[in-house]
């Protein structure tokens, strides 16, 4: 029994779950999508900018400054944008205002683009974080399946070969509830029940064996006893 308890703590030992396996959690494609959004936003503020001292007091310049004061909550005005549509405006440059027309029309194309990039790799990480937990869970199953089947093996021979029946059939229920643990690992209280399982087992034999020793020093007491009934006393 001895040797069958060290080598449950040995079993138990290798069957310690490792963590999952790392996977890519950062969406480097969200990044680059903020940093157009932002890109995007800090122009327009810079153009708002230029336009406001170009506009009569009143409720146009009011709104056309609250929008810079909107935008500029998420990204703030450049300060060489601002100088170049203030140029723009200045020199009355209509080239420069139609390239930025059109640069702008390319906006919600470059935009809508960029947001179905940061889907697809929000779907992939989604994914592959999936496959790890998938494959964490089965190797965790399987090392305390093994472990349960080492337990019930050593239940058995207990069983078999030692007058502690009781416990035995403790240690037995014990392995196979470890290696029952396959219908409830998705299960809240998995852990739990697997963990008091094993307990359970290595505990009843630890108490097979503390119930040993007190029945071997029992016997060779016996045999002592009885040695010495059988020793003659000399007579003086």
């Amino acid at each position: 029994m001895r040797y069958t308890l060290l080598a449950l703590f040995l079993c138990g030992c290798s069957t310690i779950p490792q963590s999952p396996i790392p996977v890519e959690t950062k969406n480097q494609e969200k990044d680059k999508y903020i940093d157009k959004v932002e890109s995007i936003v800090s122009d327009s503020a810079s153009a708002l900018t230029a336009v406001v001292p170009n506009l009569a007091q009143g409720n146009v310049r009011g709104l056309v400054e609250a929008q810079v004061t909107r935008l500029s909550g998420v990204s703030k005005p450049s300060v060489a944008k601002v100088e170049e549509y203030t140029r723009i405006l200045k020199e009355n440059d209509s080239k420069a205002i139609e390239k930025d027309k059109k640069e702008a029309s390319k906006v919600d194309a470059e935009t809508t683009a960029l947001y179905a990039m940061v889907e697809q790799k929000d779907f992939e990480i989604q994914e592959a974080h999936a496959r790890a937990d998938g494959e964490f869970k089965q190797k965790v199953l399987w090392q305390f399946s093994t472990a349960g089947l080492a337990i019930f093996v050593a239940g058995l021979l207990a069983m078999a070969f030692t007058p502690f029946k009781k416990s035995a059939g403790i240690v037995m229920a014990g392995g196979m509830l470890a290696m029952a643990s396959a219908w409830i690992f998705d299960s809240t209280w998995f852990t739990w029940v697997v963990g008091v399982s094993i307990g359970v087992s290595v505990i009843g034999i630890a108490v097979a064996i503390y119930k040993d020793k007190p029945n071997k020093n029992a016997q060779e007491d016996a045999h002592k006893k009885e040695e010495s009934k059988e020793t003659p006393v000399l007579s003086e």
